[in-house]
């Protein structure tokens, strides 16, 4: 009677230690579907500046975990030039560094670049009949939206511990 109490006892401890430790993993590769919370514009972004990014979609794991909508992250700006004289047009790339799950960071793989229009035409067009006003034809300056919804890739497997946290409540 006592080993077959102390043998319960044991499986309850061990039942109770392993899901006390057990984790979630976010598999390298992973689909997210990432919502810009800041718009972005060339004229006014510089090399190096942070936004926020948010969890779009609720994301279902294959051990069953469900990712929440709402989990935060952050973006990077990777280059920003203004639109400029003779016609020049602004560029804008981006990319996606990682969400936040908790405390945890998990990586992530995105970017995104666009360029505005370039008006050659016009700016030919001015330099022959009023060369005088060709240097104040400029071209287009990019943004990318607030709302503006990127697919990422997780960049590596990642485990976070279970039950995960809840996404933070949105401002």
């Amino acid at each position: 009677m006592k080993v077959k109490f102390a043998a319960a006892l044991g499986g309850l401890a061990l039942l109770a230690s392993t899901s006390a430790f057990a984790e979630t993993v976010i598999p390298e590769g992973a689909e997210l579907a990432m919502r810009l919370e800041d718009a972005i514009s060339s004229q006014t972004a510089h090399e190096g500046d942070r936004f926020t990014v948010s969890l779009d979609e609720d994301v279902k794991l294959s051990d069953g975990t469900i990712l929440r909508a709402g989990y935060r992250g952050v973006g990077e700006v990777v280059e920003a030039r203004d639109n400029g004289m003779l016609g020049k047009n602004g560029k804008l790339n981006v990319r996606l560094l990682y969400m936040k799950v908790g405390d945890d960071r998990v990586r992530l793989r995105a970017n995104r670049g666009s360029k505005g229009e370039t008006r050659v035409g016009a700016t030919v067009a001015t330099v022959i009949l009023f060369w005088p006003a060709a240097p104040f034809i400029r071209g287009k300056d990019v943004s990318i939206k607030k709302g503006t919804v990127m697919t990422a890739y997780v960049d590596q497997d990642v485990k976070l511990p279970s039950p995960l946290p809840p996404p933070p409540v949105a401002d």
